[in-house]
């Protein structure tokens, strides 16, 4: 899994290293490049789905992208980071409301658009904010998804977060309103 990510990253960031555009292949001009060789876990995240209320808002008065889909909590587990997790959610093009209320769901493939924000609250007492963006895809069997996330704290022994960009990948679970995320770091940011 660690490979399949690390493939992605650098297949994504190839193109730029040389000077071009992916988009259009056009030249354009790079001025610093930083080679991530290797990425590694840094926590494991159960996040459970709460009520859908406005109240239950983690980053209240923050505007955010798509429609508000819940909050809820969760435990994160991991060598570097541990605690507890308050996340809330806001996603476009999203059928997971269609799902709670009981509708029917279109067939097929169905791509959305996630923003989670929240807060880990780690064992030993730091506070540590996180906002993602990135997607979800639903089929009719399974649910992944996949974000980057950005790091930020006051706490001195979490600040070398603020510095990387995490990378997750995971798995929704509908019926339960349960997800299972696995977040990476660079090794040796």
């Amino acid at each position: 899994m660690k490979s399949a990510l690390m493939m992605a990253f650098v297949g994504a960031i190839y193109p730029m290293t040389k000077g071009e555009n992916a988009v259009n292949g056009s030249e354009r001009t790079v001025t610093q490049v930083n080679e991530a060789t290797e990425v590694e876990p840094l926590f494991t995240a159960v996040l459970q789905y709460r009520p859908e209320s406005q109240v239950d808002i983690v980053t209240a008065g923050e505007k955010h992208e798509g429609a508000y889909i819940g909050s809820g909590d969760g435990i994160v587990t991991g060598e570097r980071l541990r605690g507890k997790i308050r996340w809330s959610l806001w996603s476009a093009n999203c059928v997971y409301p269609l799902v709670r209320s009981g509708q029917p769901v279109p067939g097929g493939l169905h791509l959305c658009t996630m923003d989670p924000t929240g807060f880990i609250e780690t064992h030993d007492g730091a506070r540590i904010r996180f906002d993602g963006r990135g997607y979800g895809l639903r089929t009719p069997k399974q649910y992944k998804t996949s974000l980057t996330l950005v790091f930020g704290t006051e706490d001195a022994r979490y600040m070398w977060l603020t510095k990387v960009l995490g990378v997750m990948e995971g798995e929704f679970d509908e019926k339960a309103g349960r997800a299972v995320w696995s977040v990476y770091v660079p090794t040796n940011p």
